[in-house]
């Protein structure tokens, strides 16, 4: 998809294209549409997924949110407006300071398992594991059975999760992860 932007941001509709303050979205891969509203005036932004919420504000919020994010937008397009503060929150980064613990998984007993391997444990573990208080949901793209899991004998294994794409603006620079302690009982 592709971004495009009005001079005007009370424009609403032009060649079928509806427009929220100034702003619309239409395929990347209709050239013949991106080139129709480049030669109208209009600012097009190819690779642009969707429109955010910085293009459904009006040139007025923009101005103001501009000065908490450390740009100045004198002078310039509402286009680039958007780029200079998607570029200043992309800098911004929240670091992970902890991840919530995860309660621990009864496996059942040796007499009477619960999993037939480690593959079924990780199967019944969580899709997302929480942090920094339990504020912000991250996405497991995998568990590593980090003690060998055996439903024959009586311990706790440790599963660690390998995170997913961490939700923007955080960073997990300390590289931190979550556990969960399966439990084969006696």
């Amino acid at each position: 998809m592709a971004r495009v932007y009005s001079v005007n941001e009370d424009h609403t509709c032009d060649l079928g294209i509806d427009f929220i303050n100034g702003a619309a979205v239409v395929p990347d891969a209709d050239a013949g549409l991106r080139a129709a509203l480049a030669a109208k005036g209009y600012t097009v932004v190819a690779g642009k997924d969707a429109l955010t919420i910085l293009d459904r504000l009006t040139a007025d919020q923009l101005d103001s949110l501009s000065a908490y994010v450390g740009c100045d937008p004198a002078g310039k397009t509402k286009a680039a407006v958007v780029v200079e503060i998607e570029t200043q929150l992309a800098a911004m980064k929240i670091e992970i300071t902890a991840f919530t613990a995860i309660a621990d998984v009864s496996a059942g007993t040796v007499a009477v398992p619960l999993f037939a391997d480690a593959a079924a444990v990780k199967a019944a573990l969580p899709t997302h594991v929480l942090c920094n208080a339990g504020s912000v949901r991250v996405p497991v793209a995998a568990w590593i059975d980090t003690d060998t899991f055996n439903k024959a004998a009586a311990a706790s294994y440790t599963f660690t999760a390998t995170l997913g794409a961490l939700p923007a603006p955080y960073a997990n620079t300390a590289a931190g992860t979550a556990t969960v302690e399966v439990v084969v009982g006696a």
